[in-house]
Order: structure tokens, then C-alpha cells, then sequence
């Protein structure tokens, strides 16, 4: 399996530049050239036109066309002069009258302009007119001159500015390397900075200051990640410690009483009677196990299942016959009111609402009344266990729904439950697309839990009070 190319910023940018490069120079390469071979035309022809108009006038002169071989001299002069000069005489019958056979015409441009082919390959450029009909009816006149040099000299320069440009496209990719490179610099420095960032110091942040402005917003980005990553990883080491102190009493028990068995004889009543506190102990292990396993899958985003329509009011009434012998044994009443139903698993939110009972059973004092309602709610409904206890410590109330969390002023023992109760209800919330929240004051603490209505699932409600 061939290893995956990883693709550079710096190369691609670099490319990018030098491409850009060589399209500039190519643009104004070729409108230079156009540029200059438009000026080397008009100067040939410009060079034609006044040895046209010369011969022109000296033809005129003539008073027949016999006068016409006096000048074929002048003209032989001429041309060995320029050297590059031809000049051609044609009767209306194409029969050549100076200057031997005329050339092939490749070429007519505007006017009187054409471009001629000579007998060797040469080309030449020139102008065509009409003689004078009073001493050559119908003849044609041809003067043009040789672009030989001109062809050489556009050959010359157009090979210069191809160097020139390929130079300047090779030392603009070059330049732009060393460019991008350095403005490449502060990402690398984030870079290593980030690889600095290790499991004993994620306090650690990257700077925002003296950071390019481009690079802000990933800069905050990752430091936001660093937070959560930061609070994920306490929040699991103080999960380990929790688990780590909860299972630590039961197996201690258990060891404990165990050795005690073994160290001396035992009738089979006192091996019963121990071997069923073991069977309580690993039984409220099992419950521990359980609850953290389910609270695991809540923290990977799994949804609730089995939805049906589900009556709040109904659910509340049969936990609170579940709790009705706790209740009595308090001295604490419990008041039913509203009812909202919603499409919801029927075993979860009978699961959160027996944590929340629970919960409030324990805070509310002998003679107290628990009030729980339900309501609906557009999106879906919402249930509010209210109960007339001691208000909870301001510093406690944003964490009574973190795992294993137990109020600083006043600590439950550990056979009232290990600190999940509440940790639960807020994992079922979740599961149903809702939130849990609370406030405590001076009357009592209000913990409430609203359950979203999923997509496809209509919401009904129907407020009562019993």
C-alpha cells in the first residue's frame, strides 16, 4: 500500500504564484511582439511608399511607353542600391514588362498592400498600384521590399523576451518560495507550540498576541478544543477517583467479612447470614456497573428507542405507588398536577422521575409536601419536582448533576445511593433531545427536566389538576 502524499500549503501557494507569473509575462510577452512586429510592418511599408511615389513620378515623366526602357537603368540602380528592393512592371496581359516574372502573391492587406513569395522561398512585402493608362493602359505596378531582415530581427528579439520571461517566472517561483516560507513561519511556530501541549500542563494555551490576524480564528478555535479537552480530562480523572472510592468500601466489606469466615469454623446459619451481605454488597455493585455503563452510552450520543406516546401524568402516578411506603415511612406527601404526553421511552422517563422523587423524598422534611408537575410545551413537555428541603449551597446548585456529586452541606450516606441519581435523569434528557436545570432558594429547590418531541412525532397536551 503505497503512503498517502500529504498535501503542502507552501508548494501549492508557490505554484499558484509562479503560474501567475508565467500567465503575466506571457501576456505581456506576446503584446510586446505584437507590438513591435505591427511598428517593423508599418516601417516597411512606410520605406515602400516612398520608393513608390518615386517611381510613380519618374513613370509619369515618360511622355510612352518607349520611355519606359529608358528608366529600366534607373531602376536597375535602384534595386542594386537597396539590395533588398524589387521591383516588378505588369501589362493588362500579365506579360511581364520590367523586372522579370512577378512573384506569387500569398497575400492582400488593406489597400494597396500585399504579400509576395519569390522564386527561392523569400518573402517580401510591398504596395500595388495602377500605372498611368496614357503610357501603359491596364499595367499594375509592384514595389516591395525584402522582410528577410525583419523576420531575422523578430526571431532575435522574440527569443530574448522568452528568456527574459522564462528568467523572471524562474526567479518569481524562487522569490515566492522563500515568500511563502517565511509567511508560513507563524503557523509552524503554532504548530510546534500545539505539539508542546501535553496531558500535564493543557493549561497550557496558544497566544493570540502577535499572531497574524488570518490565524486568529483557528487560534481560538483550538484553545476553545483545549478548554473542552481540558474539562473532559478532569472531569475523567475525577470520574476514576469517584469509581475508584465507591468500589472501594463495598470490596473492602467484602474482603473484610470474607477473611472473618475463614479464620475460624462457622456453622452453616452464620455462613448464610454472610454470604447474603455479600450478595447485598455485590448487588449494590451491580447497580453502580450498570448505572455507569448507561451513563457511557448517553456521553456517545445515543438516542433513546422503542418511542410511544407516554402520559407524564400517568408515569408520575405509578412511581409514586412504587414510593408510597417511603413516603409514609418519611412522613412527606406527594401532590400530582398537569399532565402533558409526548412521544418518549416509557422506561427512561419512568427512570428519571423515580431519581427525582427520590431525591426530593430525601431533601424534604417530615411534614413536607412534594409537588411534582407536568406541562406542555411546543416542543415537547416538561416536568418540575418541587420539594420544600434546605436550599442548596449556590456553589453546589451548577454541579448537583455531575456523577458522584453530593451536596457540601450535608453528605448522604452510601447506602441512600451513590451520586448518579441525577446524573441519570440529565443522561435520559439528553437521550430525548432535552436539558435538565435547578434553583434553590429560601421556599425550596425546583429540579426540572424538559423532553423534546422527536421529528416525526407530534406533542399533545392536556392540563389537569388532580
Amino acid at each position: 500500500m503505497k503512503p498517502l502524499r500529504m498535501r503542502s500549503m507552501q508548494a501549492r501557494l508557490t505554484l499558484l504564484l509562479g503560474a501567475i507569473a508565467l500567465l503575466v509575462s506571457s501576456l505581456a510577452g506576446a503584446t510586446l511582439f505584437w507590438a513591435l512586429k505591427r511598428e517593423v510592418e508599418r516601417q516597411e511599408i512606410t520605406e515602400v511608399s516612398g520608393k513608390l511615389e518615386l517611381i510613380d513620378h519618374l513613370i509619369d515623366m515618360q511622355n510612352n511607353a518607349r520611355g519606359l526602357q529608358d528608366l529600366a537603368a534607373t531602376f536597375d540602380e535602384m534595386r542594386a542600391g537597396e539590395g533588398q528592393l524589387g521591383i516588378w512592371i505588369v501589362d493588362a496581359h500579365g506579360r511581364s514588362v520590367y523586372g522579370g516574372p512577378a512573384p506569387e502573391t500569398l497575400a492582400t492587406g488593406d489597400g494597396r498592400q500585399v504579400v509576395l513569395q519569390t522564386a527561392d522561398g523569400g518573402r517580401m512585402r510591398g504596395l500595388r498600384v495602377a500605372m498611368n493608362d496614357r503610357i501603359l493602359p491596364g499595367a499594375q505596378l509592384t514595389v516591395a521590399v525584402s522582410t528577410r531582415t525583419s523576420s531575422q530581427f523578430l526571431y532575435a528579439y522574440g527569443t530574448a523576451l522568452v528568456l527574459i520571461c522564462a528568467l523572471w517566472v524562474g526567479a518569481t517561483v524562487v522569490l515566492a518560495a522563500w515568500a511563502v516560507r517565511r509567511s508560513m513561519a507563524p503557523a509552524r511556530r503554532l504548530s510546534e507550540q500545539a505539539a508542546s501541549i501535553q496531558p500535564d500542563n493543557l493549561a497550557r494555551r496558544l497566544p493570540l498576541e502577535h499572531t497574524d490576524r488570518e490565524l486568529h480564528e483557528l487560534v481560538r478555535s483550538f484553545n476553545r478544543t483545549l478548554e473542552r479537552l481540558q474539562a473532559a480530562y478532569q472531569q475523567m480523572e475525577g470520574f476514576n477517583a469517584d469509581v475508584a472510592h465507591e468500589l472501594r468500601t463495598p470490596l473492602a466489606t467484602l474482603i473484610n467479612g470474607t477473611q472473618v469466615m475463614l479464620s475460624s469454623p462457622r456453622d452453616a446459619a452464620e455462613l448464610r447470614d454472610a454470604l447474603e451481605s455479600n450478595l447485598e454488597e455485590l448487588e449494590d455493585l451491580k447497580t453502580l456497573v450498570n448505572d455507569m455503563l448507561f451513563l457511557a452510552r448517553a456521553d456517545r450520543g445515543e438516542r433513546a428507542a422503542d418511542l410511544a406516546q407516554v402520559s407524564l401524568a400517568a408515569e408520575a402516578r405509578r412511581v409514586a405507588e412504587y414510593y408510597e411506603a417511603m413516603l409514609e415511612e418519611s412522613g412527606v406527601h406527594l401532590r400530582c398536577e398537569g399532565d402533558a404526553t409526548l412521544a418518549a421511552n416509557a422506561g427512561l422517563v419512568r427512570r428519571a422521575l423515580a431519581n427525582l422523587i427520590s431525591n426530593a423524598i430525601k431533601a424534604t422534611p417530615r411534614g413536607g409536601e412534594i409537588v411534582l408537575a407536568c406541562s406542555a410545551s411546543p416542543a415537547g413537555a416538561r416536568v418540575e419536582v418541587r420539594n420544600p428541603g434546605p436550599p442548596i449551597p449556590s456553589a453546589d446548585l451548577p454541579r448537583i448533576f455531575d456523577r458522584f456529586f453530593r451536596s457540601s452541606q450535608a453528605r448522604a450516606p452510601r447506602s441512600e445511593g451513590h451520586g448518579l441519581g441525577l446524573a441519570i435523569v440529565r443522561a435520559i434528557a439528553r437521550m430525548h433531545g432535552g436539558e435538565v436545570d435547578a434553583a434553590s432558594g429560601a421556599h425550596g429547590t425546583v429540579v426540572g427536566i424538559t423532553l423534546r418531541a422527536p421529528d416525526g412525532h407530534a406533542s399533545a397536551a392536556n392540563i389537569t389538576k388532580t
